[in-house]
Parts: C-alpha cells; structure tokens; sequence
C-alpha cells in the first residue's frame, strides 16, 4: 500500500515538473533546445531570442500560461515569413499580435524591452503587467479585450501608448500613467475602470475613457491642454473642475456628453474652444459657467438638461449661440441674452415651454439675427421681453422676435406709478419681494409689464412676502389694496 502512495506521489511530482521548463537559448534556436516539451504550461527563457522563437510559441506551446523573459533579450529578425507574413522583425520589441489569443495568464517582459508591438497579448487572460521603463512604444491594441487584467502601470513619460491599447478590458480597474499623450480609444469600454493616475497628461484622444462606466472622479493634470472629442463620454463622472487648469484651450465634441450623473462643471476662463454637445444630455447638470473666453456657444451642447441653473450658463462676452444648443431646457422660466450677442442658431430654444421673460436690455446695437425655429414650441405672446429703448422698433419689426410681449425702460415707467404718495416700498432680498406699507394693506398683486397676474394674496398686515423664484422676471408691477381702499401701485427691477 505504500509502495503505491509513493508511486502516485512520485508520478504527480514528475507531472508537475513537466509542466514548468527553463531553457538557455540563442536566437531562432527555442524550438531545439525545448524539444518534445511543448506541453508546458510555465517557460523561462534565458539568452538571446527573436521572432522566430516567438513564432514557435504561438505556434506550438500552446498550454503555455506563463512566460517569464526577465533575463532574455530579442535581437532582430531577417528571413523566410512569419507570424503575420513579414520577413523583418526589430530587435527589443515584442512582434505584432506574437500572443494574441494565447493561454498567457503571466508573463515578465525583458528588462531592455523598448516596443511591444501591435496586438501583442490582445485577448489573452494576463491578469496584470509591468511595463519596463525601458519601452517607448505600447502598440495599438497591445492589450485589448485582455478581461482579466485589473491593473496597469506604465511609469516613462517617453512611452507611446498607442489607440485602443487597453479597449474593452472587462476588469481593469486601476491605471497609473506617467505618459503626457492618451491616444484614441485606448481604454474606451473598461467598465470597471474606477481609478486613474495620471499627473503628466498634456492631451486626452478621442473617446479615451468612453464608456467607462465606474469612473466617477479624474484628477486633471494642470498641464493638460486638450481634451479630445468623445473623451469622457458616458462615463460615471459625477463633476470635474478645470478651475485650475491655465492650459486647458480646447473641450473636443460630446467630450462629456451622457454622463448621467454629471452635476457640477468648473470651468476655466482660459478656454477659448469648446465642441459641439460637449455636455449633451447631462441630465442631472446642475451647475455651469461659460468661459469668458469662449464666445460661441457651440451647437448641441446642452440637451435636456432641466436642473441646470442659468445664472453663469453663458457669459456676457457670447456673441453667437449655435444650432439647438439650449434645446429643451424646459424649466427655465426667466432668461437674460448675453450683452454681445449677434446670433442664434436654429432651434437653439426649441423646447423652452415654461419661459415667461427675456432679459435683452443689454444688447445695445442691434437686434440678434436668428436661425429657423429658434423658439419652437414657446408661446412667444404670454413671454414679455426687456429690451434697449433704442432698438425697441426694430425688435418689433423682426421676424421671430416681433411675435414676443415688447417693452423697454421707458415704456415700463410709463404703465404704473405711484400716485399714493409713497405708501409703499418694496424690495428684493434674494428670490424674495418684501412689500411694506405705512397703512394696513388688504390685497397685494404681482403683475409683469403686459399686466398678466403672477400672484394675489390677502392679508391685514403692513408687510408682505412673496416668494418669485419660479417667475424671475426682470420687473415686476405691485398693486396694493389699502384698509382705507385706496389703490396703490409699484414698480419693481429685480437686481441679479
């Protein structure tokens, strides 16, 4: 009975020694000096090796899950086709797709290693992987679809890490990056991607991050100078702040569009270029200031977004507002034109249905051109408008405009004045209108300038307090009803 313990414990010690080889070879030689062992699961290679010995490993070793190179070096290559068909390989790179879709789960890379090439462990299962200061070059692909690798460290800010070089790694939870340069796609679609450290970045590709679900902060680094088009879309981010960032000229097209839990953008004043959608349906974007630098407001880059406050949403320096850029932001009910402003695009207000008043008072020299449809779906008659004297004509003889309540300063004086002697007062603190009298007041009325009646409240006091937050109009008429029923009368400028 011993006998056949030691037997079956000797016969398992010899299997698992089989499964691990070390050899020592010289380049093209691998396939000689492993012989018939091609089965194994673990290989060390020391000496020097090429292409051809990678060939060899893809094409035949392939149980192998762990490679260790650590005291290897690739020279060059030159000679019959292989792997892909090419005759020439270069020394200290690992050659195009060599592993792709191998068993590799480990695998320790040569310490004087400078590319990995295109493709290289593309949907294989390494699970994690040091890249050596050495390599300047991480090939498009490298590491796509690998779905067990959880973290990566790319320390040379020299290395190139090309497009798609980490796409749609299912696990990758945690990256950290010494490079200056993010290119196109390359960890799109890593949905468990939730930690990133990057401090040298100069530039962010195109759709860098799209897709990555789990990210919910991102350090900026302040020597950032681009963000690419896509970068950052649908991704879990729930703010970001560029306050800091001085470099920052450009925000790429739908950089930042659907991020559903997006709430607060900072931006910097610096920024001078932002693309269309930017911030396209952030539908829980709340709070947004427009770069002073930036003077157009670019098409599509808000959608939808009906928590967003409009207090610094464009600034004053704006002179042009892009196609269907504000669509459907159908909580806004008052809204102050930016004083530069020369231009709205088509369907830019599409959508505005709560709108009561417009604040263009500012706009001193000539009445805004329009696109089509800018107000479509608002009830442009029951929207009073505010507007500089001298243009007050002009606005009332403009297509899309001339259907708006008008009415200028002058004309505002004109409706309503005191004739009580001054028996009332009233004032703004905050969204609030405090309403005092010297007499008891009976009834008060808010009223806009085409006397369209906000509120009516009843009381016995000698003050009152209306709250307007959900009017925002820039003017109101107060009417007040008196113990001794004389009728007093007010106007109102709310003051931002």
């Amino acid at each position: 009975m011993k006998i056949k313990i030691i037997l079956v414990s000797l016969l398992i010690s010899m299997g698992l020694y089989a499964s691990a080889i070390s050899v020592t070879t010289t380049p093209g030689n691998l396939a000689t000096v492993v012989a018939e062992n091609t089965e194994e699961t673990t290989l060390e290679i020391k000496g020097e090796i090429n292409a051809s010995d990678f060939d060899f490993i893809a094409k035949k070793m392939v149980s192998l899950t762990s490679i260790d190179l650590s005291e290897a070096t690739i020279v060059a290559y030159s000679g019959e086709p292989i792997l892909l068909g090419q005759t020439n390989y270069q020394a200290n790179a690992i050659p195009a797709y060599a592993l792709a879709g191998s068993k590799i789960q480990s695998i320790i890379l040569p310490n004087g290693l400078q590319v990995i090439g295109e493709g290289a462990f593309s949907s294989t299962q390494i699970a994690s992987i040091s890249i050596p200061q050495t390599v300047t070059e991480i090939g498009m692909g490298a590491f796509s679809n690998c779905d067990e690798l959880t973290s990566v460290t790319i320390p040379s800010s020299e290395t190139i890490l090309s497009s798609h070089a980490f796409i749609d790694c299912d696990k990758l939870a945690s990256i950290t990056l010494g490079i200056s340069k993010i290119n196109a796609s390359t960890f799109a679609r890593c949905k468990s991607l939730n930690n990133v450290t990057a401090n040298s970045l100069i530039e962010i590709g195109e759709n860098a991050f799209l897709g990555c679900v789990a990210l919910k902060e991102f350090s900026f680094a302040p020597s950032i100078k681009l963000i690419g088009n896509g970068a950052f879309q649908a991704t879990g981010l729930s703010s970001v702040d560029f306050s800091a960032l001085e470099s920052l000229d450009s925000i790429g097209a739908w950089a930042f569009a659907q991020c559903n839990a997006l709430t607060k953008v900072v931006m910097n004043n610096n920024t001078s270029k932002i693309g269309e959608g930017a911030f396209f349906d952030d539908d829980s974007l709340v709070s947004f200031n427009m770069p002073l630098s930036c003077t157009a407001v670019p098409s599509y880059i808000f959608k939808g977004n009906t928590s967003i406050d409009t207090t610094h949403l464009l600034s004053h320096n704006v002179t042009s507002i892009g196609k269907y850029a504000l669509i459907d932001l159908n909580h806004i009910t008052s809204f102050t034109l930016p004083n530069s402003l020369q231009y709205i695009g088509d369907n830019a207000f599409e959508g505005w249905i709560s709108l009561i008043s417009l604040d263009a008072e500012g706009i001193k020299t000539a009445v805004p051109q329009l696109g089509e449809n800018v107000w479509e779906g608002v009830d442009q008659t029951n929207v009073s408008i505010l507007v500089a004297s001298d243009l007050t004509e002009d606005y009332k003889n403009a297509d899309q405009w001339k259907e708006f309540n008008i009415s200028d300063r002058t004309s505002v004086e004109g409706i309503e004045a005191d004739n009580t002697g001054n028996r009332i007062a009233a004032t703004f603190v905050g969204d609030n209108l405090v309403i005092k009298a010297y007499d008891v007041m009976t009834q008060v009325s808010i009223f806009d300038s085409s006397a369209r009646q906000f509120a009516v409240e009843t009381t016995n006091s000698n003050e009152v307090v209306i709250n307007t937050a959900d009017w925002a109009c820039p003017f109101y008429i107060v009417k007040v009803i008196l113990a001794d029923a004389t009728i007093a009368t007010l106007k109102v400028a709310r003051c931002n």
